[in-house]
């Protein structure tokens, strides 16, 4: 029997990893990316838990989230293919002028593989949408945190490759076969 592998892909917004999910469906259990749930929550609500709104509760519930998926992937025992980590909580403080010292504190009890999967930014692919409002520009700044953060919390950054959703599929799934 295999022990449950809890590997993260991230990358800044639109680099390709909600496309390259969902061609990896139903084969690949993954967890949903929760940005943009808790965004998606707080402007159905009328909340106030957003970047423009209260950018501290924005990364509190974003932190609380993260660490809820976290918690229940370890409870279902099987590998699963995070799009984000607790990690990029801290990029998102970060980014937004908050505390990032909770998401630290989290990152060091909330661990998943050693080797994360890096999507990078691509103008050619980039879109924004109602969730993800970011220009291409603020999305390298934005990159450069959230591997600095996965750095900082002792995890081995691995790029995706450019390529078809595909071939970047493909090199996922190889990647997160049971060892």
């Amino acid at each position: 029997m295999t022990k449950p592998r809890l590997i993260v892909m991230t990358g800044a917004p639109g680099t390709g990893k909600t496309a390259i999910l969902r061609s990896l469906e139903p084969t690949l259990v993954h967890v949903p990316e929760p940005a943009r749930e808790v965004l998606a929550e707080q402007r159905a609500i009328g909340g106030t838990g957003t970047p423009q709104s209260d950018a501290a509760r924005f990364v509190e519930l974003l932190l609380e989230r993260s660490i809820e998926k976290h918690r229940a992937a370890l409870e279902r025992g099987q590998s699963v293919l995070f799009d984000r980590g607790v990690p990029d909580c801290i990029a998102y403080a970060r980014q937004l002028g908050g505390d990032p010292e909770p998401c630290r504190n989290a990152a060091a009890i909330c661990r998943y593989e050693a080797t994360v999967l890096v999507a990078r930014p691509w103008a050619e692919i980039y879109t924004t949408d109602d969730e993800r409002t970011m220009s291409f520009e603020a999305t390298l700044p934005f990159q450069r945190l959230i591997e600095e953060a996965y750095e900082e919390a002792g995890y081995e950054l691995v790029e995706i490759p450019r390529g078809s959703i595909a071939q970047r599929a493909a090199f996922i799934g190889s990647f997160v076969e049971p060892r």
